[in-house]
């Protein structure tokens, strides 16, 4: 009875231990001076949904809204090979070419020039996020990459719940509220630019270098990636059955989308829970609700879209957020331009496949819905272990740092360049320690700030006193006060 008891103790514990998180996710980690990079990857995503094609226009075998991927796919796929020097003019390039693209085809008429302008006004709008994409990655931190999600998250609640269901909003969205949304990303993006100083890479104009020349060796890359190609099959899925309004209930749909954002910031935030624990919830949400859906039933149509749209919601959220983090984490532009390519195969090879198979049946298959993405769920919960392993018991995020903490930011710089010119070889906690104690916090609060234990600052503290010669924090003021 006792070894049972211990044993299921043990399960428990191991269990818990999959749910803990290592990241430090704060309201107060959002920084003010940095509002533009986090709302030009969300303004990018909103402004490329607004517009859409108002005829079907078949082009061998694939219709508009398939075409429109293709587009998008290969803005991704030129970035991926475009030096780190030109991404931000590639960014400020291709937003000015959306606009002039946006206006003219609010007064063309429908027909074929129309068409031609509106798939290149979604090839410079997949370029324009995939370079939002790259500072969404390098730039931000983890509580302010959950931000911008949220933002993208609350817009669809809105275009699923209004948008769609009252024609007027959805006429306003193809001209005035197009045109807004355009001028809104104009000046995103150039504010976004403007917080950057030029030169070979890209920089902040707090002194801040990217960290981009890694190998991105540990950092869990490939394994997220590999989450985030599963995600986008399921997502397929949805496209596949969404768009018929007897297959879904587009306001129970939104709904699941805005209670998602809820339920990301309790969970994350306030709960502190790791990402592990909403790719689960997406996972079951997204079954349940396909499985709700199978019966063709006012209840469960509107029931089964709240569970879909829920789960829908919480993997784009958390596949982006976790791609993000993995990247940043590598330290590798390598890695950066590896997801690109990715990105190009998910939405030019991997749609056209999931749409020419789709086109032999006249009605949307829930049940082929249900068993593709029933295969899915089970291969993610069959490599759990491996997927436990590889991601979630590593720091695979980016953590929290001083760098990306605004009151820190400046002293950061100031210590990088100090360790760097004295040539002091100070590990990066030790430069955080460093900034700290000359900021004369204690210790203790150190610890706190950092969320690290005392125990680990009076290691970090030692080692650094040793490599600078000194005895104590005295010697230290004295030493390096006037240079911070």
């Amino acid at each position: 009875m006792h070894n049972r008891t211990g044993g299921a103790s043990g399960w428990r514990a191991i269990i818990r231990s999959f749910f803990q998180t290592r990241d430090e996710l704060s309201f107060r980690n959002i920084r003010v001076n940095l509002l533009s990079v986090l709302l030009v990857f969300p303004t990018s995503v909103i402004l490329g949904n607004l517009r859409y094609y108002g005829h079907s226009i078949a082009l061998g075998g694939f219709a508009t809204n398939e075409i429109m991927f293709f587009m998008l796919a290969f803005g991704w796929l030129i970035l991926g090979f475009a030096p780190e020097r030109f991404i931000l003019p590639l960014l400020k390039i291709s937003a000015v070419f959306s606009a002039v693209s946006l206006s003219f085809l609010i007064f063309l008429p429908m027909g074929s020039g129309q068409f031609m302008l509106y798939m290149a006004f979604k090839f410079c709008n997949g370029l324009c996020a995939a370079c939002a994409f790259f500072l969404f990655c390098f730039v931000l931190n983890n509580v302010e990459r959950l931000a911008g999600m949220a933002v993208i998250q609350v817009y669809y609640g809105f275009y699923y719940t209004s948008w769609r269901m009252l024609p007027d909003f959805h006429t306003a969205g193809n001209t005035w509220a197009g045109a807004v949304s355009m001028a809104v990303f104009l000046v995103v993006v150039f504010n976004c630019a403007g917080n950057f100083a030029a030169g070979n890479g890209v920089r902040l104009k707090s002194g801040a270098a990217l960290n981009t020349d890694g190998d991105g060796k540990g950092s869990g890359v490939y394994f997220v990636i590999g989450l985030g190609v599963v995600h986008y099959m399921i997502m397929c899925m949805s496209n596949y059955i969404e768009w018929s309004e007897n297959s879904v209930s587009s306001l129970a749909f939104g709904l699941g989308t805005v209670i998602s954002v809820g339920l990301v910031i309790i969970i994350q935030l306030f709960k502190g829970r790791n990402a592990l624990y909403i790719w689960l919830m997406f996972l079951a949400f997204t079954l349940l609700g396909l499985g709700v859906l199978l019966f063709n039933t006012p209840a469960a149509i509107s029931s089964g879209s709240f569970i879909y749209g829920l789960g829908d919601s919480l993997g784009y959220i958390i596949i982006c957020y976790m791609c993000a983090g993995a990247i940043k984490r590598s330290k590798s532009l390598r890695m950066f331009r590896f997801y690109c390519f990715v990105f190009f195969i998910q939405y030019f090879i991997i749609s056209g496949i999931f749409s020419f198979y789709f086109n032999y049946f006249d009605e949307p298959n829930k049940f082929l819905a249900f068993a593709v993405v029933l295969v899915l769920v089970s291969l993610c919960l069959l490599f759990m272990p491996l997927i436990q392993k590889k991601l979630f018991d590593a720091d695979w995020t980016d953590g929290l740092y001083l760098r990306d903490m605004e009151e820190y930011s400046r002293p950061f710089v100031k210590t990088e360049e100090i360790n760097k010119k004295e040539k002091l070889n100070l590990t990066p906690r030790e430069q955080e320690i460093f900034t700290l104690l000359l900021k004369g916090t204690p210790p203790k609060e150190i610890g706190y700030t950092l969320k690290i234990s005392y125990e680990t600052v009076h290691h970090h503290q030692k080692n650094l006193y040793r490599k600078l010669g000194i005895q104590s924090i005295q010697e230290l003021f004295a030493r390096y006060a006037r240079a911070m």
